[in-house]
């Protein structure tokens, strides 16, 4: 049956770098359908702007401003992250009535596709003519299907030239170990990819100081004897170290010491909260058997929070490309009668990477996470393996080429000296 009428665009929950690249395809593909597609609109935050009826007329807009829309981070029509309750229902399809949509384009992770879900569910109640389309979007990497998310690839390539950075900061001192904790309720995807600090590094055959040196997944069960285990190992061997770990171990540790507010999907606010990786640091301090002839022990804890995901000018090349194509074929895909379905990324065999669109039924998406495979995590169950690093590499981009100093040392001429204590 062919449709008729506008067309709604929903951004919602977590920002990404590049959620504005699947906004300006869509804004871009739905000019190939003047006869169909009468007006585009965008909900002013989310389902909030649904409910209380906050339009945007994205189609007034000039297109010139779509190119510089694309390229920045945040959510353009504003994001929230709210669950349509039986009583939203009958006020989400007034309006929908009354502005006559019938394609709406929701963008989002899983909580998202959640959303889409109850809303189609209603509308076929409701005998409602609308097609609605998930378009992925999530910097954890945890849906279903696609073989990657649009905003992972950002955040990867983000996080992996921090810790590169942070490491060799960590590496100008004695005794420090630093602990960084990256977002990641129940996937490790985002920590996993901080690994990538360690390809950027020129010397990296002969040396194995680079960090990050231990990387901790809420895959992997976190005991806290085998954490200290790890690290006192990498300081004998090294003399520091550098950690990563998800925020999601707080759920192991005990969710409710580390958490913040909970949203109305019940997912609890752990980067809201610098608890987790305050805790470790005390541990550490508690604990750790090191040198006092190199001073104190030192220990930091840094949360990175919503940084990750929105540093602008550091988006990835491939991670911008994906999300238009995404959200373009979104269009082209609604435009054909799909609906109910979320848009995949099908990675393409072959030497180079290359990325197709397909559909999935968003019954295999909401409400189900995407955990890391068993192939991409450590034997020792603190960091990753190859397979990871191919997985990973094409979709982060770039890597920053470093080196530490590696002179030869000055042959000594005098006795060890000792330090007096005062």
């Amino acid at each position: 049956m062919t449709l008729k009428g506008n067309a709604l665009i929903i951004q919602s929950g977590g920002p990404t770098a590049v959620i504005n690249q699947s906004l300006t395809g869509i804004m871009t593909a739905s000019r190939d359908y003047p006869e169909e597609i009468h007006r585009v609109y965008g909900a002013y935050h989310g389902l909030h702007g649904v409910l209380y009826e906050n339009f945007l007329d994205l189609s007034a807009e000039e297109n010139r401003i779509w190119q510089n829309i694309s390229v920045s981070p945040g959510a353009a029509l504003g994001s929230a992250r709210i669950k349509p309750r039986h009583s939203d229902l009958d006020r989400i399809f007034e309006v929908f009535s009354a502005h006559d949509i019938k394609f709406v384009f929701y963008n989002g992770g899983n909580d998202s596709a959640e959303a889409a879900q109850l809303i189609r569910e209603e509308a076929n109640k409701r005998n409602y003519q609308v097609r609605i389309l998930h378009i992925p979007k999530t910097i954890d990497n945890d849906l279903m299907v696609t073989d990657h998310c649009p905003g992972y690839g950002s955040v990867a390539k983000v996080v992996s030239h921090i810790i590169a950075g942070d490491d060799l900061d960590n590496r100008s001192f004695f005794n420090s170990v630093k602990i960084n904790v990256v977002m990641g309720r129940h996937a490790g995807w985002i920590a996993a990819a901080t690994a990538i600090a360690k390809k950027g590094h020129i010397d990296i055959e002969d040396d194995d100081e680079v960090g990050p040196h231990l990387i901790y997944l809420p895959e992997v069960e976190f005991n806290e004897k085998k954490f200290l285990s790890d690290v006192q190992k990498t300081y004998n061997r090294i003399g520091r170290a550098t950690i990563v770990v998800a925020e999601g171990i707080a759920d192991q540790l005990g969710e409710e010491r580390f958490a913040g507010e909970v949203d109305e999907f019940g997912n609890a606010l752990l980067s809201s909260s610098g608890k987790l990786g305050d805790y470790l640091s005390n541990l550490i301090k508690k604990n750790l058997l090191y040198n006092t002839s190199f001073g104190k022990l030192r220990c930091r804890a840094d949360t990175l929070g919503y940084l990750q995901r929105s540093l602008a000018g550091m988006a990835s090349h491939t991670d911008q490309a994906d999300a238009f194509l995404v959200g373009s074929m979104a269009v082209h895909y609604i435009m054909k009668g799909e609906s109910d379905k979320m848009v995949t990324l099908v990675r393409a065999h072959g030497e180079n990477y290359k990325c197709e669109t397909s559909l999935c039924d968003l019954k295999l998406v909401a409400q189900k996470t995407k955990l890391m495979p068993k192939s991409m995590i450590n034997s020792e169950e603190n960091g990753v393996t190859e397979d990871f690093y191919q997985y990973v590499l094409p979709l982060a981009g770039c890597v920053p080429e470093l080196r530490a100093l590696k002179a030869t040392h000055v042959k000594k001429k005098l006795f060890d000296y000792v330090r007096p204590d005062k």
